[in-house]
């Protein structure tokens, strides 16, 4: 048997979680990162009606647009940071949305697009509070870039306890969120040093000296998550 915590919340988290249990496996669901939307005031709206260009920084950011559709008209250009992010903005407001097809990073959409020659737009970036300004720094010479923030994220400091870790099997931890896993380093490190502990991260992008107190440490290759989740948890046996 093994003992799964998942930080984060991500498509196909349910079935994922009733195959895991079919497997005989433990599985706990511990959101270390809690969303609140913003709500989008109206000269964000105008803003968005205006502007030639949408840039979605994370999937989170698509939650509040839905009620907004009408703003979002098919002639502008719309762009996400990832896979997830741009199906979340298509299912959303009904738009075609381009994003980076290897690496899902500020930079490689960048770099893929040639945004940064960009020039004469106006361009709106919804993200969250604290998120990276690299679009907007690379864009705003030659454009006008205005950055909607329309969620902030909190830190669930203590949603994580000794008991949920199980000395006696390996604890496999899966964390999809940049933010949750330096709070998982910083506030849980001595309980994940004390158990055998795997971690999953969705990318390179995680990989930091932070994250040495695990014990093995797996980044995933594809964007079909649960499978390749489940094939990391069954051979961690």
């Amino acid at each position: 048997m093994i003992n799964i915590i998942c930080t984060s919340n991500f498509d196909g988290l349910e079935s994922m979680r009733e195959s895991v249990s079919m497997l005989g496996h433990k599985f706990k669901l511990k959101q270390l990162i809690e969303i609140n939307h913003i709500e989008i005031s109206m000269e964000s709206l105008d803003h968005i009606r205006q502007s030639d260009v949408c840039i979605f920084q994370s999937k989170n950011a698509t939650n509040q647009v839905k009620k907004f559709k009408d703003s979002f008209s098919k002639d502008k250009e719309y762009y996400a940071v990832g896979i997830f992010t741009a199906k979340s903005v298509e299912a959303s407001i009904n738009v075609n949305c381009k994003y980076p097809r290897d690496n899902y990073s500020s930079k490689d959409l960048i770099k893929e697009y040639k945004l940064d020659i960009m020039s004469g737009k106006e361009i709106v970036i919804l993200k969250g509070n604290g998120g990276l300004s690299i679009i907007k720094e690379s864009l705003k010479e030659k454009n006008i870039v205005r950055e909607i923030i329309v969620y902030e994220r909190q830190i669930q400091k203590d949603i994580i306890d000794l008991e949920d870790f199980d000395g006696s099997v390996t604890n496999v931890i899966i964390c999809m969120s940049q933010d949750a896993l330096k709070s998982l380093c910083n506030h849980y490190n001595e309980i994940i040093k004390r158990n055998e502990t795997f971690l999953i991260v969705p990318n390179d992008r995680f990989i930091s000296d932070e994250i040495k107190i695990f014990d093995k440490v797996f980044t995933l290759k594809s964007t079909e998550y649960q499978k390749e989740i489940l094939n990391i948890i069954q051979n961690s046996q």
